[in-house]
């Protein structure tokens, strides 16, 4: 078993922590079998979703256009390019970079469709940083596999092991992410090159 699998907390799929509609609006759009690997939650109520398939940003209330209603936007991980988390002083953003979402801002000095209040493709979250860091880093891991599992169904390369190098690449990207400290990827890699 990969170290990596041990750092996401069980917390991380808890679908409790999401608002009651966002659980009611969740379950109109999954498909059968899909199921739920990640929740980021964020400022009023918005979240991000990370199933085994897809991802999807929720949003409620007049941040989805309506007073009472609510929004959900999904995309399919082969094509979403990437995840980002944008921290600030005291407020930030997780972003899925998929085509045709432009860019967003994280100033709370709201903006336009750039607003990670408004925009389809983002959150706002707030301190403090940990759960929305874990959770990209977890979501980048979904995002991954899907793209290799496609080279691999497009006969370009099978999904391949991971070898030592890729997972010593997934430590540093969360130490970088901020989602281990220095002591937990220095334990966690000596443990992926005992392994190796």
């Amino acid at each position: 078993m990969s170290p990596l699998a041990k750092i996401a907390p069980e917390s991380l799929t808890e679908r409790s922590r999401l608002h009651r509609k966002a659980n009611e609006v969740l379950d109109q759009n999954l498909s059968p079998g899909e199921t739920v690997q990640v929740i980021i939650t964020g400022a009023n109520s918005q979240a991000i979703i990370g199933t085994d398939r897809r991802v999807f940003v929720y949003k409620k209330g007049i941040f989805a256009g309506a007073s009472f209603g609510a929004e959900i936007t999904s995309w399919d991980y082969r094509g979403v390019v990437g995840v980002q988390i944008h921290t600030g002083m005291m407020t930030g953003a997780v972003i899925v970079q998929a085509p045709g979402q432009s860019g967003v801002r994280t100033s709370s000095w709201k903006a336009g469709e750039g607003d990670p209040y408004k925009a389809p493709n983002a959150i706002p979250i707030v301190r403090p940083w940990d759960q929305a860091q874990v959770g990209v880093a977890r979501l980048r891991q979904l995002i991954e596999e899907a793209h290799q599992s496609t080279e691999g169904s497009e006969g370009r390369s099978a999904a391949r092991p991971s070898t030592i190098a890729d997972e010593l690449k997934k430590l540093a990207d969360l130490r970088d992410a901020g989602a281990l400290s220095e002591e937990e990827f220095l334990s966690l890699k000596a443990k992926v090159l005992h392994e190796g």
